[in-house]
C-alpha cells in the first residue's frame, strides 16, 4: 500500500543558497519545553476570511504584523505591532507594545457562541497616506480600537466603549471609522434579572459543559457605530441593524475575488451546494468579451487569485499533488489556452498578497516557525523579510522526511517522520504519533500540545499525520448533514483516519525505525476522537494522551439541548435510544474493562465534564489513566503556563509508558500497571 517515501530536509523551493562562512558555527543546543512555548508567533494560527496575517501599506512598501510571545513565568504575552520594510533596507519598527491576549470567538455546534482559545485574527488597517495604523487592542479586559504612528512615534486609544469592540473598518475615503460593539441592552439585562428571580428554565441556552446557567457566553447584540478619525463625535449610522461586514461596503473574503485594471472580475466558484466540496472553476467576467471559465483540473481548488500589474494575466494559488500536500502558483491568460505552473512547494504559504512583481507571504517550513517572505514567482527566489525567531535554527532538531501512502479506503495520505536527534540507523526507536495537520511548522499538532521536536530531542521518532480528506469518502453528498451522516455510518470516517495512521506506523516498523511495542498516540479534538476509537479498535498503541475527550452515551446531558440536537441530525443516537452496537465501537465507558493502553487526559475546565464518565469507568476497571483540569481554558489552551505544563507532562507520560523512565508515582491512583521494560 505504501507508494513512496522521500526525504525533504528543508522542504520547498525558493531560497538562494547562502555563501559559506569562515566563522565556526556554534554547537547546536538541546531544545527545551520553555524554548518551544516561548517562540514568537505572527498572526492567528490559521487564516480567517477577510482578516490578514500581514497588512500591506497603501504603497505596498511596508507591512504591519502583530507578534506575540508567550511568557510562562508571568502566564502572559508580550504583544507588539511591528512595521517591516518590504525591501529589507530599514529595520523593523515596533509601533505599539503591550496589551492582553484576545481570544477567538466562533459559533460552535448548535450555533452557540464560544471561545476557541486560539488567538483572534484582529483587524488592522492603514490610513490613506500610510502614516497611521489602526488595530484592536485589549487592556484591562476591554478590547478597543487604537491608532499608532507608523514611524513608531507613539500610539493611543481611540474608542472608550463600555462593551467589547469586535470589528472595525475604515470608510473608502479613510476619514470615518465604522465599528461594531457587542452590547447587552437594558431590556436584555432587565429580562435576565427577572428570570434569575424566578429560576431559569432549562432550554437551548444551557450548555452544562461550560456553565451552570444559561448563555455560557452571552451573545448580546451587535451595534454598529461610526467615528470621524480626526474627531471624537461617535454616531449611530442609520443602518445599525446591519452586521458590520455587510454595512458600508465591506469587501468579499480575501483572495476569492480579484478586479483587474481593465474592469475584469475573476472569482473562484464552488462545485456545489455542499460546504465540504472542494472549490471549483475559475470564472472571469470581462465587460467586453463576456464570461470566460477555466474548468481544467489545474484550475480547481483555488485558494486565492490576483491580476498581474498589466491586468492581462491572472495568477492563482492552489493545492495539488499527493493528498494536496503541495502549494502551487499558476498563471492564466483568460481565453488564451491552459494555465501554466510557475511555482510549487511543500512549504505552507499563508495570506499571500501581491505588491509590484513580488508576492508577500507568511511562510512556515517543517523545521522553521512562521516568518514573512518576499517571493519572486517568476524566478522562484524567496527572501526573508522578517523572522521573529532568528535563533531557532541553533537548536538540535530531528531531520524530517515526508512520506506518502494510501489507507485501506484508497484515500491518499501524507505525513512527516521526524527522526530522533542523533538517530542511529538500524536501531528501533519508540514512536509518538501526532495529529492531524502536518502542513507547515511541526510544533505540537493541532492545538499545540504534543511537542514534536522536544520528543525528538529525547530520543523518540515522531510521525505527524495529515488527516485523510473525508470528502474522498463521500463524493456524492448533496448537503452537509447528509455528508456528516454518511461519514458517521459504521464510523466510516473514523476508520479511514485510523487506517491512515496504522499503515503509516507499520511502514516505519517495517523499515526498522520503530519498535512495534513502543508506539504512542496523541490527539486533540478530532484527534482525540481518533485516539478513543483506536483504544477500542486497534492493538497497535501502547499509550495515549488526549485533550478534548470523550464521545459517550451520556453526552446529551452535558453538551446541552442545542448541541445534542445538532449531533442527532447527523446520526448520533439520543440518550433515550441507547444503541449498544453503536456505542460498542466508540465508548470508553462501555469498553473500559477491555481497553489496554494507558490514557492521559488534559482537559480545559470548560470541557472536562464530558471526560468524567470515561475517566471514572476506566479507573473503576483498574485501568491506568489520569485526568488533569486546567482553569479558565477553552478547547485550545491559551495560557502559556498551561501550555508548558501540558508539554512537560506529555513527555513524562510517554517517558514512563514507552521508555520505562520514572517511578510512575505521578500517575498512581488506586494502582496502575507496569511500564514498558
Amino acid at each position: 500500500m505504501v507508494l513512496c517515501a522521500i526525504s525533504t530536509g528543508s522542504r520547498g523551493s525558493g531560497l538562494p543558497r547562502a555563501e559559506p562562512s569562515s566563522e565556526p558555527e556554534p554547537e547546536p543546543r538541546s531544545l527545551t519545553a520553555s524554548a518551544l512555548v516561548e517562540l514568537a508567533d505572527i498572526g492567528p494560527p490559521s487564516p480567517v476570511p477577510d482578516r490578514h496575517i500581514l497588512t500591506l501599506s497603501p504603497d505596498g512598501r511596508r507591512a504591519v504584523i502583530q507578534v506575540r510571545q508567550a511568557d510562562p513565568g508571568s502566564n502572559g504575552y508580550r504583544l507588539r505591532m511591528i512595521v517591516v520594510d518590504i525591501a529589507g533596507k530599514a529595520r523593523p519598527i515596533t509601533i505599539d507594545e503591550g496589551g492582553e491576549f484576545i481570544r477567538e470567538m466562533v459559533n460552535g455546534v448548535g450555533g452557540v457562541r464560544v471561545a476557541t482559545g486560539d488567538a483572534a485574527a484582529i483587524p488592522v488597517e492603514w490610513s490613506r497616506d500610510g502614516s497611521q495604523v489602526y488595530f484592536l487592542k485589549r487592556m484591562n479586559r476591554k478590547t478597543q480600537i487604537w491608532r499608532a504612528a507608523a514611524d513608531g512615534h507613539g500610539s493611543a486609544i481611540l474608542t472608550h466603549e463600555q462593551d467589547e469592540v469586535e470589528d472595525f473598518h475604515l470608510s473608502p475615503d479613510k476619514r470615518r471609522l465604522y465599528y461594531s460593539v457587542r452590547s447587552i441592552l437594558p431590556d436584555q439585562n432587565a429580562s435576565s434579572l427577572a428570570e434569575q428571580r424566578n429560576g431559569f428554565r432549562y432550554d437551548r441556552r444551557f450548555i452544562p459543559l461550560f456553565a451552570q446557567g444559561p448563555d455560557a457566553v452571552p451573545a448580546g447584540t451587535l451595534v454598529t457605530k461610526s467615528l470621524e478619525v480626526a474627531g471624537s463625535d461617535i454616531q449611530l449610522p442609520p443602518d445599525t441593524d446591519l452586521a458590520l461586514p455587510q454595512a458600508h461596503g465591506r469587501r468579499a473574503p480575501n483572495g476569492l475575488i480579484a478586479l483587474s485594471l481593465h474592469g475584469r472580475v475573476a472569482s473562484i466558484s464552488s462545485k456545489g451546494p455542499l460546504a465540504a466540496t472542494k472549490q471549483g472553476d475559475i470564472i472571469v467576467q470581462d465587460p467586453v468579451h463576456g464570461t470566460v471559465r477555466c474548468s481544467l483540473q489545474h484550475c480547481s481548488g483555488g485558494l486565492t487569485l490576483w491580476w498581474t500589474q498589466d491586468g492581462r494575466r491572472l495568477r492563482y494559488m492552489r493545492r495539488e499533488g499527493w493528498a494536496d500536500e503541495k502549494t502551487a502558483i499558476y498563471e492564466w491568460k483568460p481565453g488564451n489556452g491552459a494555465p501554466r505552473r510557475l511555482y510549487s512547494t511543500s512549504d505552507l504559504l499563508l495570506d499571500c498578497q501581491p505588491t509590484g512583481s513580488q508576492l508577500i507571504c507568511a511562510r512556515e517550513r517543517s523545521t522553521a516557525p512562521r516568518h514573512i517572505i518576499s517571493l519572486d514567482v517568476d524566478t522562484g527566489r524567496a527572501r526573508i523579510i522578517y523572522d521573529p525567531n532568528p535563533d531557532f535554527g541553533g537548536y538540535r532538531l530531528g531531520r524530517v522526511e515526508r512520506l506518502f501512502w494510501r489507507n485501506a479506503f484508497g484515500v491518499e495520505t501524507f505525513g512527516d517522520l521526524v527522526y530522533p536527534v542523533n538517530y542511529t540507523a538500524g536501531r528501533a526507536y519508540p514512536l509518538v504519533v501526532v495529529q492531524y495537520i502536518s502542513r507547515g511548522f511541526l510544533r505540537g499538532g493541532v492545538g499545540d500540545e504534543f511537542p514534536i521536536q522536544l520528543f525528538a530531542n529525547r530520543g523518540y521518532a515522531v510521525l505527524s499525520v495529515q488527516r485523510p480528506d473525508a470528502r474522498d469518502l463521500v463524493p456524492n453528498a448533496t448537503e452537509m448533514n447528509d455528508f456528516q451522516r454518511q461519514l458517521l455510518k459504521d464510523f466510516k470516517d473514523r476508520r479511514s483516519v485510523l487506517s491512515s495512521i496504522e499503515i503509516g506506523v507499520k511502514m516505519l516498523i517495517g523499515r526498522g525505525i520503530v519498535d512495534p511495542v513502543k508506539v504512542g498516540l496523541t490527539g486533540l479534538s478530532d484527534g482525540s476522537s481518533t485516539v478513543q476509537f483506536a483504544a477500542i479498535n486497534s492493538k497497535l498503541f501502547k499509550a495515549a494522551s488526549v485533550s478534548g475527550c470523550c464521545w459517550d452515551q451520556f453526552q446529551d446531558a452535558v453538551v446541552g439541548p442545542s448541541a445534542a440536537q445538532a449531533y442527532h441530525q447527523i446520526g448520533w443516537p439520543k440518550l433515550l435510544d441507547y444503541d449498544a452496537t453503536f456505542w460498542s465501537q466508540i465508548s470508553l465507558v462501555k469498553n473500559a474493562k477491555r481497553i489496554t493502553m494507558p490514557i492521559l487526559m488534559q482537559q480545559s475546565d470548560d470541557e472536562f465534564r464530558v471526560a468524567v464518565p470515561s475517566y471514572t469507568a476506566l479507573r473503576q476497571a483498574g485501568h491506568p489513566t489520569a485526568l488533569f483540569v486546567f482553569p479558565d481554558e477553552n478547547h485550545i489552551k491559551w495560557q502559556p503556563a498551561h501550555r508548558l505544563a501540558v508539554y512537560q507532562r506529555n513527555v513524562r507520560w510517554f517517558d514512563y509508558w514507552l521508555m520505562g523512565i520514572g517511578d510512575g508515582e505521578e500517575w498512581k491512583e488506586n494502582g496502575t500497571s507496569e511500564p514498558s521494560q
